[in-house]
Order: C-alpha cells, then structure tokens, then sequence
C-alpha cells in the first residue's frame, strides 16, 4: 500500500496567524491601503493573517508505505503455524518559508525552516494454533509470541535574514539560526495464549493471558500479566426455543478481562539529560527527573451483553453493560518545585467507567423497494476513584483553562468560578462566594461578590457526554440508494475559552460577538452582559460558568445519494459494477452551544485530561463531494 499526500499547513488555533484569529479583527478595519497593500499593525489591532496568506508558504509533503508478508503451515488437518511480518514506513517533509512582513519573520527580515522526519515500524508475531472436534466438543488453543519495534529520526533546520522575499529556501538565508537532529524509539515485546471450547454450539468458553513488556516504563516495571476470559450460552440452540417464529437468535454472554495502556512518550521513566553550550563549550543539564517505578495502566472490565434476533433477524442487535475500573493512571501531574523539575509523569490513581450499549438494526421493508434503520445509543459516567498520596485534585493553576482531575468526578471536569451575571445597581460583574463549611457544602449559596479573587471555585459541568448515539436509514429502490446518518450526543459542557477576548463586553479591541451588546447600560437594567468598559476587569475571566455551555446536539452527518448501472446494461462493455455517487457532510446541526462548532476541541491544547476547550477553533466544514466507482 502506498500513499503520497501533500498538505497546505496553517498555524494551530493560539497563533495570531492562524485564520480564525481574523475574526477578532474590528469589521471596520480595511484589509488593504491605496496601492492594494494588505494593512498590518498598527491599522489592525493584531497581526493580520491574510498576510500568511501571500507572503508564507508551509508545504508538508507524506509518504506512507506499508507491507504486509504471512505464511501458513499445516502439520496436519488440527495443528498449524502462522507467521506474519508488517513494516509501516512513514516520512514528512515539511518547508516552510515566512516573508518579512509576517507574523514569523517580520523580526527577522525572513525566516525558513526545513525538517525531515521518519518512522520506522515492524511488527512480526507467530501464533502456533490447534482445532479440533470431538463429537458435540470443540477444543482450540493459540499459542504464540508478538514484537513490535518503532523508530523516528527528525532533522531540523532553520534560518533568516533573507534578500528578498522571492528567495524561499535556506540556500538565501544570511544566518543559519540553528540545527538539529534528534532520534527516538520505542518496543513492545509480548507472549500470549487462548484455549476455547464450544459444547454443541450452545455453551461457549474462552480463557487468554498476554505478558506483555514496553520499553517506555522502568527497568524493573516493563512487564505486566493480562488474563481475560468469557462465556457465552446461545438459548437459541436450547430445545425450548428452536423452531421459534418468533426468536431467531439469542445469545448471553459475560466476560471479565484485564488490559494495560503504555500510552506515554518514549523514557518517561528515566532521568533525562540534554546538551547545551556554555561560553562556547557543550554542556549538560538535566531536562526530566527519573521515576523508576513508573508502570502499566491497568483496566479491568467486567461486561454482560445480550445478542438477539427477531423475525428470520429482521430485527437485530445487542445490549452490552460493563463497568471497567482504571488504576495506576499515567498523568503527567504537578511536583514540588524544590525537586528542579514542574511536572513527572506517574502512576497516580483510580478511574472509573460503566454504562451501557445498544445497538438495534431493523429491516423495514424488505423487497423492490427497501428500507433498513440502525439505532446506536451509548450512556457512560466516568468517575475519578482516587489520586495518589491522599490528593483529591489535580489543578495546574491556569488562569485560562478549567480542566482539573478531581476524586468523585470525571477526569477532565470543568473547575472554576460561578458566573452570577451583571449587577443591576452599577454593571458589575457578580461571581457566587460559594464559601463552604467543613463539610464541603455552601453555607450561603446565594451570596455575591465582584471580586473574582472572592469566589471559591466549584465544579461548573463535565467535558464527556453521558449520551452518545447515532442513526442510520437506507432507501434503495431499482438501483438507487439513498443513506441518511444522524449523530448527536447530551449531558456534556465546552468551555469557549476564546470567550475571554471576543465576548467580554467590550474589554479589548477585539471584535465581539453579537450577544455583547446586550451589556448593562442604565442602573435597573436587568442582563447577564456586565457594563463594557475598556481593560480586563469586569468579567471577562475565562476561567468560570460565563464560557461553560450546553455542548449537545444534533447533527445531520452524512448524507449519500447513489446509483448503481444494472449489471445487464453493462455486460457488453465487461464492467464489473458502476456506481455514481454525491454526499453531502455536516448539513446541518441543531444546538444550543453558543461557540461556532459543539463537535470539535482546540489543537494545541488537547489532551486526556484538558478537552472539551473551544479557543478559536476552526468548525468542521460543511462538505459536497461526487464520485465514480467503476470495477471491471
């Protein structure tokens, strides 16, 4: 398999020269001066990004190869061998060239970089497998071993100082800033084995263990032991239910397992050093303290599910209820400054996820014309059990961002001050004390103040969803199909953190939205905007309720209209099928969330425990596309 791709690349969405930074530009501002120039700073209050637009360029180039070999060898009719290797090869090239009037280059008459980066994977595993039957007794086992290897290089060069902007590459540039090149890798090594038993295809058992190792924990930690086991009873098979008119199949089942999560950069568990220069000499310095007890994320799930099929299974689906408990959670969390060092990446606590999964199909009708739906619903409530050393939060002090890890909570939830609208006496903004007493309750919930200092932060709603799901229908009739897909989800909050800037009552210069003129003007007038005065006061603290909204909705995700040529029609030409198609994506979307875009997170910013942020993030664009599929 091979694939080339080239992308255009823009900043992420906390650059100033990112396009959707364009909108805190005031509207009245004029994009270009009498000769056709694009106007900066200071005619635009910030940098104008349609100045990237002409005069920088960033071209990421892709190349993506992957190659799979096996090879099968029976020994007789119920023992066999398989062996399997895979190779992922992946690189980029990424140039970039920023003119001088720039954001990136206006310091610097010109800046240009070029960075060559590539990943090496090879996986290869070899599984000894055995079946066999003996009357109503079905025995199997596997037994075998996996290795997984990656490694990424990365080249690094850039520079400035250039003549001219119509000189691009680094061969231009007066200064070769700086140079570098930088190599990473990482392992997996695991053995594994499974024995099955099926008795008269009515009770199924199935019993595994992996060990598996990873470079990335400490030397005396890198191996963990995952058993897992499941049973299934299919009473469709029972006596008492064969011949059913009604019910086709039906199946429980139960299983119990354990798994673990490595997810983490390469030598998180060693004490790091880096090289740096002094006066001219190279020098070292310590970059990351060691933490040689660092480990595997454990999970351990326990899962009940019900497989059913009505009316020859024109009606079918599944219902699954699991709770999966998390401990030893690899976060990178704060620790005592005292140690040289701001954060360490360890095992900290226990998290908790349980809920329930449904899936149902339905053939409508079924004939010249069809009709098929499918229904998904997913509910989940996940839960912060514990934290390590007795700490019941997380919290790295922003002042812009409301992500925290709290004991009783879900991890990521939102922690911050409690927005209480605009005093109607003078347009002040008014936060809730929420003082609390020994106990962890508000003494006096209705108290105010318009000091945010004053206001002791709470729980404001949590990033994930207790609700997810979607729906699918398909029409087709003489050839023509067409397939409607909704998808939506409820229950969880967004922070519009971006709202610090464009909707906080005229603080800045930058443009605001629509709702800010709703601001208190007159003493009696009763709003939630407080009074606009120039200078960032008077509430427009991102960290609190004002920026926390309803994130859920409703959204027609896809939409495909197609036609399939009857096979008899294109016989005499030797076409196998020929199908023409359009599909439409994210026509529309139904929401309360009061950013642009209830379905997207910020880039430079997410991670497993600060999502559901909006800062300037691009929305998901609207998409037409039309496609021939031909098959000979």
């Amino acid at each position: 398999s091979l694939a080339r791709t080239i992308t255009k690349q823009v900043s992420d969405d906390n650059a100033f020269s990112t396009p959707m930074q364009l909108v805190a530009l005031a509207p009245i501002t004029p994009t270009r001066d009498e000769d056709g120039v694009l106007y900066d700073r200071p005619i635009t209050t910030y940098y104008n990004g349609l100045i990237d637009v002409e005069d920088a360029q960033r071209k990421v180039i892709s190349s993506r190869n992957i190659a799979n070999i096996f090879g099968d060898y029976k020994f007789n009719e119920h023992l066999g061998l398989r062996v399997e290797g895979s190779a992922n090869l992946y690189n980029v090239r990424d140039d970039a060239f920023f003119g001088s009037r720039t954001d990136g280059g206006i310091a610097s008459r010109g800046y240009a970089f070029s960075a060559f980066a590539g990943a090496s994977d090879f996986n290869t595993n070899a599984v000894l497998h055995w079946d066999q039957d003996f009357d109503k007794h079905a025995f199997g086992f596997d037994l075998g071993s996996e290795l997984f290897t990656s490694e990424y290089t990365r080249t690094f060069v850039e520079g400035e100082q250039f003549p001219s902007d119509d000189f691009k590459t680094l061969a231009s540039a007066a200064t070769i800033k700086s140079g570098t090149s930088t190599i990473t890798n990482y392992s997996f090594l695991s053995y594994f084995g499974r024995a099955r038993y099926n008795f008269s295809r009515k009770y199924l058992l199935n019993l595994s263990a992996r060990m598996d190792g990873s470079s990335r924990f400490g030397k005396d930690n890198r191996y963990a032991f995952f058993p897992a086991a499941s049973a299934g009873w299919v009473l469709s098979e029972e006596a008492f239910l064969e011949d059913n008119e009604v019910v086709s199949f039906l199946k429980f089942r139960a299983s119990w397992g354990t798994s673990g999560n490595a997810d983490i950069g390469n030598f998180q568990s060693l004490g790091l050093y880096g090289a740096g220069n002094y006066d001219g000499v190279s020098t070292l310095n310590p970059t990351q303290i060691a933490n040689p007890q660092l480990t595997w994320e454990k999970s351990t799930e326990v899962d009940f599910g019900l497989d059913f099929g009505f009316f020859n299974n024109r009606l079918n689906g599944e219902v699954d209820y699991y709770v999966k408990n998390t401990t030893d959670l690899l976060l990178n969390v704060p620790v005592p400054s005292t140690s040289g060092f701001s954060s360490q990446f360890q095992n900290i606590g226990e998290l908790q996820n349980k809920g329930i999964e449904f899936t149902l199909n339905s053939n409508n009708l079924v004939g010249k014309f069809s009709w098929t739906t499918s229904i998904n619903l997913a509910a989940n409530q996940n839960k912060v059990v514990s934290l390590a050393n007795g700490q019941t939060i997380i919290d790295d002090g922003s002042s812009r961002y409301a992500n925290v890890i709290k004991v009783g909570s879900p991890i990521g939830v939102f922690y911050g001050a409690d927005y209480a609208g605009a005093d109607p006496d003078n347009g002040d903004a008014l936060w809730y004390v929420n003082e609390m007493d020994d106990n962890g309750n508000i003494v006096n919930p209705d108290a105010t103040t318009n000091d945010y200092s004053e206001a002791n932060f709470v729980e404001l709603g949590s990033p994930l969803p207790t609700l997810i799901g979607g729906l699918d229908n398909t029409f087709s009739f003489a050839g023509l199909t067409l397939n409607v897909r909704f998808q939506g989800q409820t229950g969880n909050k967004i922070h519009n953190a971006g709202g610090g800037f464009m909707s906080c009552n005229a603080c800045w210069f930058d443009n605001q939205t629509r709702d800010q003129l709703d601001s208190w003007k007159n003493p009696g007038d009763v709003t939630d905007v407080p009074e606009a005065r120039l200078g960032y006061s008077n509430g427009d603290q991102s960290r609190s309720s004002r920026y926390i909204s309803d994130g859920s909705y409703l959204r027609l995700k896809n939409v495909t209209l197609a036609y399939d040529f009857p096979s008899k029609m294109l016989s005499k030409a030797k076409i196998r099928d020929l199908r023409l198609y359009v599909t439409g994506t994210n026509l529309l979307t139904f929401t309360k969330y009061d950013g642009w875009d209830p379905e997207v997170t910020t880039d430079f910013l997410a991670s497993n425990v600060v999502y559901g942020v909006d800062f300037y993030a691009a929305p998901q664009p609207k998409n037409f596309v039309a496609g021939i599929r031909i098959g000979f």
